[in-house]
């Protein structure tokens, strides 16, 4: 299965290159490469309680992205590779990859095809922590996705859709747990003669597959989305959950009644911008339980000159294990301040710090762990656009 990003890598390409040459189409392609080159410092790279190790690290990520559109067909197709390179800690050295490949056909006036399949492999010290505010042991993570979906049109003010998509997680590590993960979503709009608002009625179902235990979730979601003005927009997503779990391990199932949330206001700008948002969801951690994550976040941006910005970034995540699956109970926190100077139109320089904490209300000592980390990164940008 570790083999399996190069036929996703062969695929996007060659279904862009077939579905390219429609000359009766009018047809948009635009080919960017880029590279990112960054030099970091780590204060505590394991992200350990005890024995912490700090390290100097670069990293250098060239990166393709393809796109072809027209008026009824969207494919776009994305590659990267991150190499990361330690001073000190030279075992820690890897890379990390990604392989994304999505589309779009409207194949008549109401109805539409969507489709994705990705492959992404990194690190579950990173990709863990932002997925689920949980520190785990510092391995190597596979990730494969294939989705699609299907959209009908109603009336022009109306709209639904059905999606589905599978997830197969495989850790290299023997005490993380493989585990697949199938999702299903059916999603009704309606839109207000105003434009203004769109409410939406979503549910959906989920089932997640372990050697450990199996979780079958229903839920039901009420959405309201409102544009206040043409730079401010609220989000606004309240459900209710009902879940199954079965312990494979004990032959037990449990039952529990939950809640879910994704809740967002972005305000745009011609200097400034403004992201706030609470989500709470249910997850898989990496040792195949099911775990419940709240997560509060913001993003701040402001533009101090025509070149040089101003941000912050924010994270809180508050994550616990649900059912008689109880080994999962955690706070995280970070926060990174950061500036970017815009060098040409196509080339950033960023320098940015983030200090992170994660406790874990598990232990009755050495709960807290600590993380500096403190770097500076050349984004290069080569468009190019037919």
């Amino acid at each position: 299965m570790k083999k399996v990003f190069p036929i996703f890598f062969c695929v996007s390409m060659l279904l862009c290159l077939f579905c390219a040459p429609l000359p009766a189409m009018a047809q948009d392609i635009t080919l960017v490469p880029s590279l990112d080159i960054r030099g970091e410092y780590n204060d505590n790279v394991l992200f350990e309680r005890t024995n912490e190790i700090d390290d100097y690290l670069a990293t250098i990520s060239p990166a393709l992205t393809l796109e072809y559109a027209t008026e009824l067909l969207n494919l776009e197709s994305k590659i990267g590779v991150d190499f990361l390179r330690y001073v000190d800690q030279t075992d820690l050295n890897t890379e990390n990859q990604r392989y994304e490949f999505n589309g779009g056909y409207r194949f008549t006036e109401r109805w539409a095809l969507s489709g994705d399949f990705s492959y992404i492999k990194d690190t579950t010290l990173e990709s863990e922590l932002e997925e689920t505010g949980l520190v785990n042991v510092r391995q190597d993570r596979h990730r494969y996705n294939a989705g699609g979906g299907l959209s009908y049109q109603v009336s022009e003010l109306s709209d639904m859709s059905i999606n589905h998509i599978h997830t197969k997680t495989d850790y290299d590590f023997v005490g993380n747990v493989d585990y697949d993960r199938d999702v299903i979503t059916l999603s009704y709009n309606r839109h207000l003669k105003s434009e203004r608002d769109i409410f939406t009625v979503q549910p959906s179902y989920f089932n997640s597959d372990s050697e450990v235990s199996e979780v079958d979730n229903y839920g039901l979601s009420l959405g309201w989305s409102h544009s206040f003005s043409e730079t401010l927009q609220l989000r606004a997503f309240l459900g209710g959950r009902y879940t199954e779990l079965s312990s494979k391990e004990e032959e037990q199932t449990d039952r529990n009644w939950g809640g879910t949330a994704d809740i967002s206001l972005k305000k745009t700008g011609e200097v400034s911008s403004t992201l706030i948002g609470y989500t709470r969801d249910l997850g898989t951690s990496a040792f195949g339980g099911p775990i419940e994550v709240d997560r509060i976040y913001c993003d701040l941006r402001r533009r101090v000159t025509r070149r040089l910005a101003v941000g912050f970034r924010g994270n809180l995540y508050f994550t616990r294990s649900v059912g008689t699956f109880d080994d999962e109970n955690s706070r995280y926190s970070e926060v990174i301040p950061f500036l970017n100077y815009q060098i040409t139109e196509n080339h950033t320089l960023q320098l940015a710090y983030s200090y992170s904490l994660e406790e874990d209300r598990n232990l009755s000592e050495d709960r807290e762990s600590e993380r500096n980390r403190v770097w500076i990164a050349l984004n290069f940008g080569f468009p190019r656009r037919w």
